[in-house]
């Protein structure tokens, strides 16, 4: 597997000109360069891992073609976004199903996310036959991996985390968790995103063309990279989800070690183990510091709070962000929370000790987060 060959796949697939910048071509080359040190990918995870690649650089040049052929939009305003971040496994997907409910809401849906790009037509969101060709898979997703469902699952209609946008950048954590990359992860936490973050918000211009609205995003590892975030997005407004952070590091495991094996020869949790716990620590102190410089911008929902009653920590949020509360808002998130109860894939056990870990072991990693937020 080369960066030729992915490229040759991806002009070959979309018969369209290169990406108009060269940003995403360091993190593929450190990609591939792990890949062939580590050799830990399987034959089929080497086969999905080439092709997502593919899939990832043609949404790329499909992307730069349209903004050739319709340059104004990167003159469009993104305004008011709202982010959902933290910790991963702390209530973000919650949130941002329920805040999909509203129709006032638009949220990056999960066929966008893969290839929105045409845009969807004026109020065909889900009616495109891209977005019904992935909600198809749904059943048969759920069916072949239902441990994994249990842990996560997102419809292919329904709102997802614009990770997959950044991955089209190669500047993306879903690359670094997938298979053994250590010198991807590494780069990763301490590059400049700006890049990726740019064509994240060039994404969100072609697709409000067509079908606008307030955005309301999801990424859990906005969180590492908050500041390039306000930097991109100046108005923005952020939803910080705040959960105990053993209970976040055990299910985080817990959902790495059942997809690891989809890709590699084993899990290789020694990988897991080695970068999760700074990684983790990096997905608190990153947003500690900024909520402090910008204290009217970032919102605090705790985990338990919404957990106990999601409806009144939305009021909350709309209270904060200014918005008003409205009948269709509200009776859209009750009929998600009926028809979508916790649970409804299976429980999901996990504990820190399984993966070879107890609190006091990671107790330095979390203890000034834990101070500001004591939400153990």
């Amino acid at each position: 597997m080369t960066l030729d060959e992915i490229l040759s796949l991806a002009r070959q697939s979309t018969q369209l000109p290169d990406p108009t910048s060269d940003s995403w071509r360091q993190g593929l080359e450190i990609l591939l360069r792990d890949h062939a040190r580590t050799e830990v990918l399987s034959e089929r995870g080497h086969g999905i891992l080439k092709s997502r690649y593919t899939e990832a650089l043609s949404a790329r040049m499909r992307v730069d073609d349209y903004l050739r052929q319709h340059p104004q939009l990167t003159a469009a305003p993104v305004r008011r976004p709202v982010f959902i971040l933290g910790m991963p496994r702390t209530g973000t997907t919650l949130v941002s199903y329920m805040l999909d409910a509203d129709p006032q809401t638009r949220s990056l849906l999960k066929w966008e996310a893969y290839g929105g790009v045409p845009p969807a037509a004026p109020g065909a969101l889900r009616t495109d036959p891209r977005c019904l060709a992935e909600k198809a898979k749904d059943a048969q997703l759920i069916a072949h991996n239902p441990k994994g469902a249990a842990q996560h699952f997102e419809a292919g209609d329904g709102p997802t985390e614009c990770v997959h946008l950044l991955a089209q950048d190669f500047k993306s954590l879903m690359w670094a968790v997938l298979s053994s990359t250590p010198t991807y992860h590494d780069w990763l936490l301490c590059c400049d995103m700006q890049s990726a973050f740019l064509h994240r918000k060039r994404v969100l211009q072609i697709l409000q063309s067509t079908n606008p609205g307030r955005w309301v995003l999801k990424l859990p590892s906005d969180a590492l990279f908050i500041r390039t975030l306000f930097a991109t997005f100046p108005d923005a407004k952020v939803i910080w989800t705040h959960r105990d952070p053993y209970a976040s590091f055990a299910s985080s495991m817990s959902m790495r070690a059942t997809s690891r094996p989809l890709f590699n020869k084993d899990a290789d949790l020694g990988y897991m183990r080695e970068r999760l716990p700074r990684q983790l620590a990096l997905h608190l102190m990153r947003p500690l510091e900024l909520s402090r410089e910008r204290p009217a911008d970032v919102f605090h929902l705790y985990y338990d709070d919404l957990a106990a009653d999601p409806m009144a920590q939305l009021k909350r949020i709309y209270a904060w962000l200014g918005d008003p509360w409205t009948e269709q808002a509200e009776s859209g998130m009750r009929a998600w929370l009926e028809a979508n109860p916790q649970g409804r894939f299976g429980k999901h056990s996990y504990s820190l000790e399984q993966w070879g870990f107890s609190q006091r072991d990671l107790e330095p990693y979390f203890a000034d987060y834990l101070r500001a937020h004591p939400v153990v």
